[in-house]
């Protein structure tokens, strides 16, 4: 199946917790105000690829992490091509996935994001979303992993399960990412949120990266 995409980071330590691989899909119909990633909207922009041969190459490159992140524009607006390759990216054995949607969870699950059945069959491969248009209004730059306070990181599968077993009306199963944290890479570079880089300027040079809520 072919699937439009902007690119791939080899290397990202703010799309998730740990080293992570990333892939840019291309498109979004939201338009949150704000938005940093203006040049991923166009539905038309970007390239195509095919999705087996991308999972194949986000495989490989996650191969040491087993760490894949799938942001944009917005994933779901190719939610068949998603689908698609959240199942290959399992099917070689990537241990974690994060996609992030400017859709809720609860509009994921009631079928207003897409189509029903192609969403929860992207989901079911899924280990976390995290959810929710950016909003200016409730950018907070000690977060981390995330642009504004809005957008909640949810545990897919333990979200499903609940569903299940109490019906639609049961809420998603959240992930604690509200403290504040700072990782030190295997190059010893210290990655923070942008509200606690002052403290750190006198330890060496503090630059200002692609914004989720944090810097380096």
């Amino acid at each position: 199946m072919e699937v439009r995409i902007d690119h791939i980071q080899a290397n990202s330590h703010v799309d998730g917790p740990g080293k992570r691989t990333v892939l840019f899909m291309q498109g979004c119909p939201i338009h949150c105000p704000g938005c940093q990633n203006r040049h991923l909207w166009d539905l038309n922009g970007g390239k195509v690829d095919d999705t087996l041969d991308l999972s194949i190459t986000l495989a490989n490159l996650a191969i040491k992490t087993g760490n894949v992140t799938i942001s944009s524009g917005e994933p779901f607006a190719q939610v068949k091509a998603l689908a698609e390759i959240v199942s290959y990216l399992k099917f070689y054995e990537v241990r974690n996935i994060i996609v992030y949607t400017g859709y809720t969870w609860e509009q994921l699950v009631s079928g207003i994001a897409g189509n029903w059945f192609d969403v929860m069959d992207a989901l079911q491969y899924i280990d976390v979303i995290v959810d929710g248009p950016y909003r200016r209004e409730v950018d907070d730059n000690l977060i981390t992993y995330r642009g504004s306070r809005n957008q909640r990181p949810i545990n897919v599968q333990e979200s499903l399960r609940q569903r299940r077993e109490d019906g639609v009306k049961a809420k998603p199963v959240l992930l604690n990412w509200d403290n504040p944290e700072i990782c030190i890479t295997t190059d010893g570079e210290a990655i923070l949120p942008i509200g606690l880089a002052q403290k750190f300027e006198d330890l060496g040079k503090v630059e200002k990266t692609r914004m989720c809520g944090q810097t380096r």
